[in-house]
């Protein structure tokens, strides 16, 4: 509770109540024709005269404490109660994740896309008060969703990316980058940050941009870009399903082919932009990059008081009219004779 006086210049006529006690018991007092006036109690007492003699100050002390109250009241006090109002303002998250074919290796389980898949859909469904959108990206980049706080929509959608859906072959990284920076729009009036979070197993192999040139337009805009290389560090095969059974991918000379991260190409990424970069190894360790990513990007939090003032001197003004009335009463039925 906030207690104000709305008009303090009314305290000087605190100094004027003594002034007048003074003189009603300076000039006043004892000079009233009828009676004798005993005006301090300590006299009153010494002379051994009546209760009511010795009581003849209170109708004074009330008048004293009815002007007190009405400059308490011509103060005008206000009081009230604090509110606070939080505004949370989100952030604006587009998720990269790709689906190339290499995302169907098997070293995360049960392979790299359903688990990139399933970790990413359990940290939208913990967001609160952001934006998430998702481009899905191989040989070319689409997007899945645009940016939307409806995240049931987000999290079908990304059930639904899968490496059919794209036919070109190949991980352009700087395509799906790209793409996910041009979907980001501020409305007016809001200051939201804004982030990317790429997910990839590759390197940069096809598409028509330049993932570090993508990285740097998205600096210029303030956009921090979060890369996560997903991939155990020994890589595993990449399993196809042909009509003679399953096989796996295999490089010209015969051998298996392993794709390789490009960690110095996402790390170059994210330094530029401001970002991190972090080796998912596993499903844990994914999930682990998820919660640091949560904790770093928490929005802004602002909170602003406000105090409701009322107008109070009433409690002060009724008062002083309950005792102004037992005043009269006081000097006109009970200390009549006295004075």
């Amino acid at each position: 509770m906030s207690l104000r006086w709305y008009d303090p210049e009314f305290l000087l006529l605190f100094a004027l109540i003594p002034l007048v006690l003074a003189y009603k018991f300076v000039v006043v007092g004892g000079l009233k024709r009828g009676g004798i006036r005993y005006p301090l109690a300590k006299r009153a007492i010494e002379t051994g005269l009546s209760w009511r003699a010795r009581l003849a100050f209170l109708p004074d002390l009330v008048r004293a404490l009815v002007l007190s109250l009405v400059v308490l009241a011509l103060m005008r006090p206000q009081w009230g109660i604090q509110r606070e109002e939080i505004h949370r303002q989100g952030i604006d998250i587009m998720i990269v994740l790709d689906v190339s074919g290499s995302m169907a290796a098997e070293d995360f389980k049960p392979t790299r896309l359903a688990a990139a898949k399933a970790i990413t859909e359990r940290f939208i469904t913990g967001l609160r008060d952001h934006r998430v959108g998702l481009v899905v990206f191989a040989g070319l980049s689409m997007t899945q969703c645009p940016l939307t706080m409806d995240y049931g929509v987000v999290t079908e959608l990304l059930r639904r990316a899968d490496m059919r859906m794209i036919k070109a072959d190949g991980t352009a990284i700087g395509d799906g980058l790209i793409n996910a920076v041009y979907k980001f729009k501020k409305p007016r009036g809001e200051k939201r940050d804004q982030i990317v979070i790429l997910l990839t197993d590759g390197e940069n192999n096809a598409g028509v941009v330049d993932p570090l040139e993508a990285a740097k337009i998205a600096a210029d805009r303030g956009i921090r870009v979060y890369t996560i290389g997903v991939g155990s560090l020994e890589g595993a095969p990449i399993p196809i399903d042909t009509p003679h059974g399953r096989q796996f991918a295999r490089n010209p000379d015969g051998s298996l082919y392993i794709p390789r991260i490009d960690e110095q190409l996402l790390k170059d990424m994210a330094y530029i932009t401001k970002g991190q970069y972090f080796r998912a190894t596993d499903n844990q360790a994914l999930e682990k990059i998820y919660e640091t990513i949560a904790r770093l990007e928490k929005g802004k939090i602002d909170v602003s008081r406000t105090v409701q003032y009322a107008e109070r001197f009433g409690w002060f003004l009724w008062p002083a009219f309950g005792l102004f009335v037992i005043e009269l009463w006081l000097r006109g039925r009970v200390f009549a004779r006295v004075f």
